[in-house]
């Protein structure tokens, strides 16, 4: 008989032991309504120690952040890499607003460990300290100088845009393209934004991306031929309006219900007239260096390809007059 009890109250012990183990506990409060916890899963203790690490690492304290890596090192050696580690210094040099010596740790890791766990928060990170840089933060060459960090923030989004691609439309490559291309734009730089846009717009034809690519590049294009005097803009080449001509064209015969928002029915009207008016002063040109027959040329080309400009009207004004010339020196 006290065997038979010794024996039952093992097995209560044992239930206990079990319930006590379990992943999942349930307990009923006094309102009755039942409360379920989960114990976590080594994984998810480990995802815990890392994103402790990282309040650490924006405490800025580097003692701090070599013990909680020693700790998880000894916790989850399975999980805790090479990796973890160049992340870790990385961001404690980010948030201790060094980030030359940052880029250093991330290059490393997307480098030696591209598969890494941490490579997308590390390109994000990349992300960030190049728009700071792109947005006139300065860096230190040659231990001495401060100089606007323009350069190696394009470097930098360079970089993402080739490791990551231009075709998925949410990608950190093409992000970084576009803010490439915005901020030779925002520099005037138009000739290097068109040729980012275009770049872009190899991938994107159509969609909103590519419906954005085309107009920019038209816009690219009449900037640059428009930034400078108004007096100098026929002396330039005119193959920037050319080009804008054949995007805006695109875009309206694609958009239509958009063109007259973006004013370029009146844009191809005022390439029309700057076009013409380039021709018609490279005549009057030939006419002071009493070169009839070249002269001639130029305004019969702006008369005929031009026909309803003020260019066109002073290309016939012109020949009108060196017909004059010439009638009054046979009579």
């Amino acid at each position: 008989m006290m065997n038979q009890m010794r024996n039952a109250s093992l097995l209560v012990l044992m239930a206990i032991s079990c319930l006590g183990v379990s992943a999942t506990e349930t307990s009923r409060p006094q309102d009755g309504t039942e409360r379920k916890s989960v114990v976590a899963d080594p994984h998810q203790r480990y995802l815990q120690a890392v994103a402790k690490l990282k309040d650490t690492t924006r405490a800025g304290d580097a003692g701090d952040v070599k013990d909680a890596l020693a700790r998880i090192k000894d916790d989850f050696p399975q999980h805790a890499g090479p990796d973890l580690e160049l992340f870790a210094v990385g961001e404690l040099e980010f948030w201790n607003d060094r980030y030359a010596r940052a880029m250093v740790k991330y290059e490393k890791l997307l480098k030696d460990h591209p598969t890494s766990e941490f490579a997308n928060a590390v390109m994000d990170r990349q992300f960030e300290i190049a728009t700071a840089y792109l947005a006139g933060r300065k860096k230190r060459v040659l231990g001495l100088i401060n100089i606007r960090g323009y350069a190696e923030g394009v470097e930098i989004m360079e970089k993402l845009s080739d490791r990551t691609g231009l075709d998925e439309p949410n990608s950190i490559g093409l992000k970084a393209a576009i803010a490439v291309a915005e901020h030779y734009e925002a520099r005037e730089k138009y000739i290097e934004a068109y040729l980012k846009w275009s770049e872009i717009a190899s991938y994107w034809e159509m969609g909103p991306i590519g419906k954005r690519a085309i107009l920019r590049m038209a816009e690219d294009n009449f900037a640059a031929y428009n930034k400078p005097p108004e007096k100098r803009q026929p002396l330039l080449d005119a193959s920037k309006l050319t080009t804008a001509k054949t995007y805006y064209e695109r875009f309206a015969l694609r958009y239509p219900e958009d063109a007259a928002k973006h004013d370029i029915p009146a844009k191809l009207e005022r390439i029309d007239e700057q076009m013409a008016y380039k021709q018609y002063t490279i005549g009057r040109y030939y006419q002071r260096t009493k070169r009839v027959e070249a002269a001639n040329l130029y305004y019969d080309m702006v008369t005929e390809n031009w026909p309803n400009t003020e260019a066109a009207q002073m290309a016939k004004e012109a020949r009108q007059e060196l017909l004059d010339r010439m009638q009054a020196r046979e009579q």
